[in-house]
């Protein structure tokens, strides 16, 4: 088993936590033992937990938030999608994107505030500009100084800092509220989604992204590989009861829910457990995000899974304010 970077990696500190939806320390079943396989930012194990309470699966020895500039280190992929994955595949990425201004545009009035938290450098709110409706206002919320600097050079909208913490300086009457891969990070989600329900104008929206741990990869990969864990930065792995139920306490309404094509689960997946298990670095490499044949082959098993499950690794959960 090779390990290289991973062993000489620093060991972040970390605290052992009650489920982040109902407070339990009770836990029916250890899911998964797993390590930080995409950044190789430390090399603590962490473990993934059943809440017996509540069915929420989470990440039992989390890091501290002191921790967070180094779990996130600054070539982390939102940061830079297009030195990250090639112009080519960010390319065609940006056309994937580019189809959810179609559920924003559902929902949203013609002069409303989109407001994208967890914006990154920016990529997601260009293309609201660019797609979305004259009149709408585009405004993101980032932690890392580094994406927000990215983010404004462009000439977005985009106020630094983290979600939770804002008090004076959030948005209100916001239309349409997108999280894109974000929930799942968060230390504490009901407080997120109350925040997201004060900030929305009444009948406004709030579109989740966030990993389904019920696909097809994330049970063959599950007890360690899977790309959906991302650990130690993924907090809580959500089914939409759980995530329901915690909106519901928010005041927030389920419209549905939907899933989307995600491919780099699958070539995430498949390369930590080539690169680990077998110590096959260079073909684990193959594999990469940046690589367009292992993009095309894993696009299309996503394709028959979705035809034969309606499901995929990536769901989106849709909320309305309820007054």
């Amino acid at each position: 088993m090779r390990q290289p970077d991973l062993d000489q990696a620093p060991t972040v500190s970390t605290r052992t936590v009650a489920c982040a939806l109902c407070g339990s320390h009770d836990i029916a079943e250890t899911v998964c033992e797993t390590r930080d396989f995409c950044y190789e930012t430390c090399a603590n194990s962490f473990r993934y937990v059943r809440c017996a309470g509540c069915d929420n699966l989470y990440l039992a020895n989390r890091p501290d938030l002191c921790e967070l500039s180094v779990i996130y280190p600054q070539n982390y992929l939102t940061y830079d999608y297009e030195s990250s994955l090639g112009p080519i595949i960010s390319a065609l990425r940006n056309k994937v994107q580019a189809k959810k201004i179609k559920p924003i545009a559902r929902y949203a009035q013609d002069d409303d505030i989109i407001l994208d938290v967890g914006c990154g450098a920016g990529d997601f709110l260009e293309l609201i500009q660019r797609f979305g409706a004259p009149g709408w206002r585009a405004i993101g919320i980032d932690f890392s100084p580094q994406a927000v600097a990215r983010a404004r050079s462009k000439g977005l909208e985009v106020i630094e800092g983290r979600i939770e913490d804002m008090a004076d300086d959030r948005p209100e009457g916001v239309g349409v509220i997108v999280m894109n891969q974000l929930i799942e990070h968060v230390e504490d989600p009901q407080k997120v989604m109350t925040i997201c329900h004060d900030m929305l104008r009444p009948g406004g929206v709030l579109i989740l992204e966030t990993p389904n741990p019920n696909a097809w990869e994330a049970v063959l990969f599950r007890a360690r590989y899977w790309g959906g864990w991302h650990a130690p930065r993924h907090w809580n792995i959500f089914t939409p009861e759980p995530l329901g139920k915690a909106a519901a306490a928010c005041g927030l309404e389920p419209l549905g829910v939907e899933y989307t094509l995600n491919p780099f689960s699958w070539l995430h997946s498949i390369q930590y457990l080539l690169r680990e298990r077998f110590g096959w670095d260079r073909v684990g490499r193959l594999s990469d995000v940046d690589r367009f044949v292992p993009l095309a082959l894993a696009s299309s098993l996503d394709v028959v899974q979705k035809a034969v499950t309606g499901r995929t690794s990536n769901q989106r959960l849709i909320f309305t304010r309820r007054d």
